[in-house]
């Protein structure tokens, strides 16, 4: 019994070192990448309200697995919007995971388009100054919000994106319409 023991020991050992060798080779074939970028921000107004388009700037962290054509991003992106009376600083950190078929296909491909999803948080820090009435308060909202985007990669470097963020729970905006280009920093990672 005791032996029977050892041995299913030995043996979930030798399981546990092959998961983690065949883990860490997937990881070897991961490609990692910074991408600062930047690009336009437009709301899509709840009701009969219009707002403009806003310059945003941010940056993503991301990685892919050449193998499987997936990826999966996180990213950070500042814009600011003003209205008559109203100026809003807003940050919208999100999380996306991203499939290109050519990835898998056709690797040497100069252009590589992909579809990406995920979540994102829109945090919203806004001035309301009216000097006619002498009023001036800030306010700070955030809110929730689904994403789904297009992008295409040209020479595994540029990068050029268009989304749009579904925001159930905002009382203002049905959602976010984000176009947006970048460089991207490949990082350690075989290639």
């Amino acid at each position: 019994m005791k032996q029977e023991i050892k041995s299913g020991i030995r043996l979930a050992k030798r399981g546990i070192a092959a998961g983690l060798a065949s883990v860490l080779m997937s990881c070897a074939s991961m490609v990692h990448y910074v991408e600062p970028k930047v690009g336009a921000i437009i709301p899509v107004a709840a009701e009969k309200q219009s707002y403009g388009a806003s310059f945003s700037a941010g940056a993503d962290y991301g990685f892919y697995l050449q193998r499987i054509g997936l990826g999966l991003e996180a990213g950070l992106d500042y814009f600011q919007s003003s209205a008559q009376y109203v100026t809003t600083d807003s940050l919208l950190p999100r999380v996306a995971l991203n499939f290109s078929p050519f990835e898998i296909f056709l690797p040497n491909s100069i252009v590589k388009p992909y579809l990406s999803g995920g979540a994102s948080f829109l945090n919203e820090f806004a001035v309301i100054d009216i000097p006619e009435f002498d009023y001036h308060e800030n306010v700070r909202s955030a809110v929730w919000g689904i994403d789904a985007g297009l992008g295409i990669t040209l020479f595994d470097r540029f990068n050029v994106r268009a989304g749009y963020t579904f925001l159930p729970t905002s009382e203002n905006v049905k959602g976010i319409v984000s176009v947006s280009g970048g460089y991207r920093f490949l990082l350690e990672g075989k290639k």
